[in-house]
């Protein structure tokens, strides 16, 4: 765990781990609820059956971004830290590349690394499947690394936020990815009454 609280002090290593743990099955068990470990709920919003998919996520990204800038606000969470040692370096063209390939990856296995877990540990058989063909994948990867290696360490813009790019308060940004999250909740509603590919 590398957020603020254990950054501070607040509690120890061992301690980091053992709530990590605690998260972790909490957040399982959450995506087992709403349907995550099955790969036929998670594909169904590249056919505009089931957007559930989006709105969950973008729900969480929101309330996570809302609630951290609240904390700020009332001196219980310091930005600094985030910047400085929680969040990952930008690798511009190495990450749209591997968005792109993420995004494959999710159409063709009907998994994301997380819910493939899940999957796995409610009994899917093509979970464990995805989670072999990403173990060969990581060791591809790893093995030809020498070969792309220089790319992938290209185009660093090093710790940088949204609001930093556009040159706005992280206020200003936050209420713009709300406005864009309620867009993409009514967008969302229309693609499922749409549903092209039932047609």
């Amino acid at each position: 765990m590398t957020g603020p609280l254990f950054l501070q002090g607040a509690f120890s290593y061992e301690t980091s781990l053992l709530i990590a743990l605690i998260i972790g099955f909490f957040f399982g068990f959450v995506l087992e609820r709403a349907g995550f470990g099955d790969s036929r709920n998670l594909t169904s919003i590249f056919y505009f059956r089931d957007m559930r998919v989006l709105r969950v996520m973008f729900s969480a990204l929101s309330t996570a971004m809302v609630g951290l800038i609240f904390l700020s606000w009332v001196g219980l969470f310091d930005y600094s830290i985030l910047l400085e040692y929680s969040l990952l370096e930008t690798y511009l063209w190495p990450q749209v590349v591997g968005g792109i390939l993420f995004g494959l990856g999710f159409v063709v296995g009907g998994y994301c690394p997380g819910t493939a877990v899940v999957g796995f540990v409610s009994g899917k058989l093509d979970s464990i499947v995805f989670l072999l063909g990403m173990i060969v994948g990581i060791w591809i990867f790893a093995a030809g690394f020498p070969l792309w290696g220089a790319f992938y360490l290209s185009s660093d813009l090093g710790r940088i936020t949204l609001w930093q790019v556009f040159g706005t308060s992280k206020e200003t940004m936050a209420a713009i990815i709300l406005v864009m999250a309620l867009v993409a909740f009514v967008l969302a509603r229309l693609g499922e009454k749409w549903r092209p590919y039932d047609k």
